[in-house]
């Protein structure tokens, strides 16, 4: 049987350059506006497919027998 040739380093192509680049150009612009200073966090809004149980209200001290 024959060996498979083994995969050689491909160059990206060029939209992948020129997206790298347009993407390092914008990082630049909001590192020099403070973005990634730890100052700004952008809103999340809440999923609602999360289940979120009750807490129950009651605390150490208010046990009540039943």
């Amino acid at each position: 049987m024959a060996r498979k040739k083994s995969a050689s380093p491909k160059k990206p192509g060029p939209k992948k350059d020129l997206l790298s680049i347009d993407r390092a150009a914008k990082r630049k612009a909001q590192k020099e506006q403070g973005a990634f200073d730890g100052r700004f966090r952008p809103r999340v809004v809440k999923s609602k497919k999360r289940y979120s149980r009750r807490r129950d209200k009651t605390g150490p001290d208010e046990v009540t027998d039943h």
